[in-house]
């Protein structure tokens, strides 16, 4: 009992040190992120109890400092890509995983399909999960922690074409091209042209180039600084692909454009590097 008056007083000084600007600020944050389509200022104050010239300096501080952006258009302010920046700059593979294993499970579901999840740690492309389908025929060459045949396979090739020109040298410095199939790319060359058009599509297509009789859908992940990270596909059979590409293409792509959002960015990356908002 002789300590309470300190502890009491201690509580006092812990609450006094506490800043009312900083912690209304980060009740914004935690408010935009429950509302990811956005909020105006109105709805904010309202939402936070907060009277609107309080919320409008708070908003203005927010955006000048790139934790939030406005719509010019709607007037709706949206947490921008520098939360998920910190939150995952410094994520390991594992924690990626983790992060992602919701969107792989989520692309089998709504595809029937087997789903994979492939992960870019800067140096090399390791599929790290694999959801599997009841309806498919087992892709037995991809295990997970395998880290071959990336210029085969669509999971490899949707990370290979956003790679720098540096990091794609460095990649394929030390390993061949190996032949899977009579369909596989064996020469740089042709891989290079053909990952040209894979940025220009937004995915990637494995044409029995890593298995016979199995197509493979995939499409980039990027990180909140819109560097690739990690790639999302479905393998099936030729029968079954050759029906239902159109239909499961735009899946993929989506739910690799969740994966990003889920990273924290707010765009994917474009052809010319530039961030380029989610439709």
């Amino acid at each position: 009992m002789l300590h309470q008056p300190d502890m009491v007083s201690s509580k006092k000084q812990a609450k006094n040190d506490i800043i009312g600007s900083v912690q209304r600020a980060l009740r914004i944050t935690e408010l935009l992120a429950r509302y990811p389509q956005g909020l105006t200022a109105k709805q904010i104050g309202l939402k936070l109890d907060l009277n609107l010239s309080t919320c409008y300096h708070l908003l203005n501080t927010l955006e000048h400092e790139s934790y939030i952006v406005k719509d010019p258009d709607t007037l709706l302010f949206r947490l921008s890509g520098k939360i998920g920046y910190t939150a995952f700059a410094q994520a390991t593979p594992a924690q990626l995983v983790t992060q992602l294993t919701a969107h792989v499970n989520d692309l089998q579901e709504i595809t029937g399909e087997t789903a994979y999840l492939s992960i870019w740690d800067g140096q090399e492309i390791t599929l790290s999960n694999i959801v599997e389908a009841a309806q498919t025929i087992r892709v037995k060459a991809l295990t997970i922690g395998s880290t071959h045949g990336n210029h085969a396979s669509a999971l490899g090739k949707a990370i290979l074409a956003y790679l720098t020109p540096d990091q794609f040298d460095r990649y394929f410095a030390e390993r061949a091209l190996p032949a899977y199939t009579t369909n596989t790319i064996t020469n740089l060359s042709s891989l290079r042209k053909y990952i040209a058009q894979i940025r220009q599509l937004g995915y990637a297509l494995d044409f029995e180039e890593f298995m016979l009789e199995v197509h493979c859908i995939s499409a980039p992940i990027f990180d909140a600084c819109g560097q690739i990270t990690a790639s999302i596909a479905i393998s099936l059979p030729v029968t079954r692909s050759e029906k239902n590409s159109a239909l499961l293409i735009p899946k993929v792509k989506q739910m690799a454009n969740s994966a990003s959002r889920t990273l924290g960015i707010l765009g994917y990356m474009g052809p010319t590097g530039s961030l380029k908002g989610f439709v």
